[in-house]
């Protein structure tokens, strides 16, 4: 049966005997009943729908049950999302994720998932994919950003993803094709990014409203002409500037992890990472500043920033070691050099990001329409006073750092 929410009619008995009979190796399998219904958190995801969904199935005389996360890959909002995202996401699970994970385990890291299982996937009749659920497991949707101790978790987490990617690439001689990750700045923009120039530039004319503000604005828009091919040299796998070569998440936002809690809910104990359609090679700079301002709370990132980045660097050498890697190590010089040659994104996610986390939730999708209704209620963003405590002492610390140059 299908829930009212669900408009997929396609997504029948027959769907799902389809899927199991694969997943499972056996052509017998028949499927009793399934519910499906529309994730509560599916408000959160922008570039796809995510139903949940729970198959009764007849297997070797018995009834047995199944739940599964059922990732439709369409955009909702004015096409944000690129058009190769599935295709994207769909080749790291299948080509990366695991030999990563099995990695992982052959360094000592026992049990070390990456990612929910992905259990099958098809272009017909339109991009889906079939993960684990992983609820069974105790992982669920983080809703709010950080503290030190939870990003902690997250950055070591985040320190094995990128060092068994690396692994991967330079010493088991994994072949990269990186026409196949996108990223988020690309030569050719996506409406994404094309979103995020135009705020740039909403941005430039609000705070020159601002007493005392003037010099920063005139920056900012000077730094306009120039904003694609910024975030292109950053986001480039060729660019030699930078020390080491990762794949990056590329979205690494608390909504596109699943963590576990100790039994008391006061500690994060592991995280899984969902949604790779902005997967890319380059460097680790980029998973780390979303780690800075898009999963650490902000106590955590202006208390202790340099030492979550030092904690990160601890685990990812310490991996690196494990996995018997032979070549240099990067050193935290180097990935700190990357920090500062990659600085301009730190104010891409200030300018483009931060604001949007304190909008409504209701009006969020309402923000990336053309209407001067929306482009208002961005304005009225940048004017939010919590908005404006993060941004205020983070102005003159771009300038100083040259980020503006």
């Amino acid at each position: 049966m299908v829930s009212k929410r669900d408009p997929t009619a396609w997504l029948d008995n027959a769907f799902f005997e389809k899927v199991l009979r694969q997943a499972l190796a056996d052509k017998s399998i028949t499927v009793e009943d399934f519910f499906i219904s529309l994730n509560n958190d599916s408000s959160t995801q922008y570039a796809s729908t995510i139903y949940r969904a729970t198959v009764s199935y007849w297997i070797k005389g018995k009834v047995e049950h199944i739940a599964l996360v059922v990732k439709l890959t369409s955009s909702k909002v004015n096409k944000l999302a690129d058009a190769n995202s599935f295709q994207n996401e769909l080749n790291l699970y299948r080509n990366y994720i695991s030999r990563m994970e099995d990695l992982l385990e052959q360094a000592g890291y026992s049990d070390q998932h990456l990612a929910p299982r992905l259990i099958y996937a098809s272009t017909d009749p339109q991009p889906v994919m079939i993960l684990e659920d992983v609820t069974h497991k105790h992982y669920e949707q983080y809703k709010n950003s950080m503290n030190f101790e939870d990003a902690k978790v997250v950055a070591e987490k985040l320190a094995r993803f990128h060092a068994a990617s690396f692994c991967l690439f330079k010493d088991v001689g994994g072949k990269i094709s990186d026409d196949q990750f996108s990223g988020l700045f690309k030569a050719k923009p996506n409406q994404g990014v094309k979103f995020m120039e135009e705020n740039f530039g909403i941005f430039a004319e609000e705070i020159a409203k601002w007493e005392g503000f003037e010099k920063y604005a005139e920056k900012v828009e000077q730094l306009l002409p120039n904003f694609l091919q910024r975030g292109i040299d950053i986001y480039n796998p060729e660019v030699e500037s930078f020390s080491l070569k990762v794949l990056n998440h590329g979205d690494f936002h608390y909504n596109n992890m699943l963590v576990k809690f100790d039994s008391e809910r006061s500690a994060v104990l592991d995280a899984l990472f969902v949604d790779f359609q902005l997967s890319f090679w380059g460097t680790p700079a980029v998973d780390l500043y979303y780690l800075l301002y898009l999963v650490c709370n902000r106590e955590a990132r202006d208390n202790n920033r340099q030492e979550l980045i030092y904690h990160y660097h601890q685990k990812l050498t310490e991996t690196l070691e494990k996995m018997g890697h032979m070549g240099a190590t990067p050193t935290l010089l180097d990935l700190n050099n990357d920090l500062l040659r990659a600085g301009f994104l730190e104010v891409v996610i200030v300018v483009c990001f931060i604001p949007f986390l304190f909008a409504d939730c209701n009006a969020a999708l309402k923000v990336f329409r053309e209407t001067n209704d929306a482009k208002a209620y961005r304005r009225q963003l940048y004017s939010n006073p919590q908005y404006r405590e993060i941004l205020e002492p983070l102005l003159p610390y771009f300038l100083h750092k040259g980020f503006l140059e």
